[in-house]
């Protein structure tokens, strides 16, 4: 079966993602049909200089994607089997687990660099799939209140995101009104409420297909729309008042 032009454009979305830059993508994207190569070759093949495409295979060599051999005295790069993608995956993984206690061990010294903003709200914007799953993240670790739409969320995710981020078992500190939707009672029937997570949801021809979630002095707004845009706000005043706003639409929700 003769393969599709389009396969290659397709995977380097996937191989910038699990870590490696523009330019090692193209190298390795140059040498696994070939197989083995000198570097002269692949550098024409990946439309990059050749002293530059020496320095990307040995940066793909150490992530154990690339090995070099001698064939009559030339130096020829081969293409490791591609599920060695496995593997560095998981040494990054394993190298992510290990500097996070070193990253918390850091954090006050770094926080003590940060000169509060006072009065004036600090407004960040992220934008993308996983931007929105790092606020999700971001939040749902601390008490939180939030207004939310399950459909949308479902929509997006193709499931319930706050499952795949946490796990089934986690007991989350916050509280949920939910837009009435057709959506709504499947959140109800997946989610376990207790004594510190609860959900009520809001009075019929309340709408709305953001979602907000406030914690700490944050503000963060999920627009499920083609960019999939997140605003997120850092002004205690401001989270205040979508505090007090909330408080007053919960007294006037149901639970079911």
């Amino acid at each position: 079966m003769k393969k599709s032009a389009q396969e290659p454009q397709a995977l380097r979305p996937l191989l910038s993602r699990i870590g490696l830059d523009p330019r090692e993508v193209e190298v390795y994207l140059a040498l696994l049909p070939m197989k083995i190569a000198r570097a002269s070759v692949i550098a024409t093949k990946a439309k990059q200089s050749r002293s530059h495409t020496y320095l990307v295979l040995r940066s793909l060599e150490l992530k154990g994607l690339v090995s070099e051999i001698e064939r009559g005295k030339v130096l020829h790069f081969v293409a490791e089997d591609p599920r060695n993608l496995l593997s560095y995956i998981d040494d990054r993984e394993a190298e992510f687990r290990s500097l996070k206690p070193i990253v918390e061990g850091a954090l006050p010294m770094l926080e003590s660099l940060t000169s509060p903003l006072i009065g004036k709200p600090r407004v960040t914007m992220l934008s993308g799939m996983e931007g929105m799953k790092q606020v999700y993240r971001e939040a749902l670790q601390h008490e939180f209140v939030a207004f939310f739409n399950p459909l949308a969320m479902y929509e997006t995710f193709g499931g319930n995101v706050m499952h795949s981020l946490f796990g089934k078992q986690t007991t989350f500190r916050g509280k949920d009104l939910l837009v009435r939707n057709k959506g709504t009672q499947r959140y109800l029937t997946e989610m376990s409420q207790d004594d510190q997570y609860h959900i009520r949801v809001l009075p019929r021809g309340i709408d709305f297909s953001t979602d907000t979630v406030v914690f700490g002095d944050v503000v963060s707004f999920f627009a499920y729309d083609d960019e999939s845009t997140i605003v997120r706000m850092e002004n205690k005043n401001l989270a205040d008042a979508f505090r007090a706003w909330h408080a007053g639409l919960w007294n006037s929700s149901t639970e079911e």
